[in-house]
């Protein structure tokens, strides 16, 4: 599993997974916010793995929360991202992205989108790489070409 140094290491350079700078990222935001749109606009939400908040900064909610293990790549959130080391109550909110993976510490993810969530949910990733965890019933599930990968972008809602 990789840990904080791994992540520390790869954010010495600003943009390390070049979202910015690659067609097919600005794409893959496009979706995931039309996504949320569908639901929201949310007063509170939450990213887990927010990596700088390339898609973080665009969630349409008034209060954007962000988890995100290394340092280097929290002090670029955008300012609209406030950054959390554990979730601040309950959220109308909770996202992951590319996180729901073997590699990283799924487990801890999943558990902590399930304390925290009280109405939606969105999981996106590499259909092929992600981890197949519940979180409600699924009211949205797409997939479309990502870079060489299928992604897959889903929302559910929590049941109470």
């Amino acid at each position: 599993m990789l840990d904080k140094n791994w992540f520390e290491n790869w954010y010495q350079k600003e943009d390390p997974w070049q979202y910015k700078v690659t067609p097919d990222d600005a794409f893959r935001k496009d979706k995931i916010i039309n996504a949320l749109k569908e639901f929201g606009p949310f007063n509170r939400a939450l990213d887990i793995g927010a990596g700088e908040g390339y898609v973080t900064e665009s969630i349409p909610a008034e209060r954007i929360h962000a988890i995100e293990i290394s340092d280097l790549a929290a002090s670029r959130f955008p300012a609209n991202v406030t950054r959390v080391l554990e979730p601040d109550s309950k959220y109308d909110l909770v996202m992951t992205t590319g996180t729901l993976y073997p590699q990283y510490n799924h487990e801890y993810i999943s558990n902590t989108i399930k304390s925290c969530a009280v109405k939606y949910v969105l999981v996106a990733g590499i259909k092929d790489w992600l981890l197949d965890y519940k979180f409600g019933k699924i009211v949205h599930d797409e997939e479309f070409r990502y870079r060489e990968y299928t992604q897959r972008v889903i929302v559910y809602e929590v049941s109470a």
